[in-house]
């Protein structure tokens, strides 16, 4: 027995016939609804909390605290969520979704959502509440999760390049976005902590993307037994 890889270019192997995964519809459909929700959603909260937090040096999640739009914050992780699921169905219908790995990363950044959007946080710079601390570590969750599901992903691909750097550039930025909580960092980072975790937000929708359109593409390259 030979191992062979049959890719788009490769010639049809007499009497095998190779069934190949196709991208799934609704997966995609999910995928591209919740990130247009949740970047809809978290653009426009910003728009109109602008007069009422900094974004340079307030979290993201003391936008719950908006009087009238305190409601889409929430909102958008829960379509952050729905993203997850589409991407989940799209990559399992492909067959990168394989092994136990990309699965639990996957399922712990969707569960991380529900929890985070489910759990408000403290107003202030303290989380001293029990809610506070669930929506805290629930977020970090999902900033941890989705680049590695990314990665993980990417290893069961021909072309991983785009993964890989989607990956980096979020992993780069959540490093960024803890410093300023640790040691002397905050002196140097913390009136910045704001826009670094809203532009590591933007990262994960980005990388979070790159996975639905990796869902939707035409299969390139699969392994053969024969």
């Amino acid at each position: 027995m030979a191992n062979l890889a049959l890719t788009s270019r490769s010639l049809p192997v007499r009497g095998v016939v190779l069934t190949a995964p196709r991208p799934a519809p609704v997966g995609v459909f999910l995928g591209v609804a919740g990130l247009v929700f949740a970047g809809l959603l978290m653009g426009g909260l910003n728009v109109v909390a602008a007069n009422h937090m900094n974004p340079l040096n307030t979290t993201m999640s003391d936008y719950v605290f908006v009087p009238g739009a305190g409601w889409m914050f929430p909102a958008a992780l829960l379509a952050m969520c729905v993203a997850g699921a589409g991407v989940g169905i799209g990559l399992s219908a492909r067959g990168l979704l394989s092994g136990v790995l990309p699965k639990l990363t996957l399922g712990l950044a969707m569960l991380a959502l529900v929890l985070a959007a489910a759990f408000e946080t403290d107003l202030g710079d303290q989380s001293v509440t029990l809610s506070a601390q669930i929506h805290r570590y629930a977020a970090g969750v999902v900033f941890f999760c989705v680049p590695i599901t990314a990665v993980l992903v990417a290893r069961r691909m021909a072309g991983r390049r785009a993964l890989y750097l989607g990956a980096a550039v979020a992993t780069v930025l959540l490093a960024l976005f803890l410093t300023c909580h640790l040691g002397p960092m905050p002196d140097a980072l913390g009136e910045l902590s704001g826009l670094l975790q809203r532009l590591l937000f933007v990262a994960e929708l980005a990388v979070l993307g790159q996975l639905v359109w990796v869902a939707s593409r035409a299969p390139v390259e699969y392994a053969l037994a024969a």
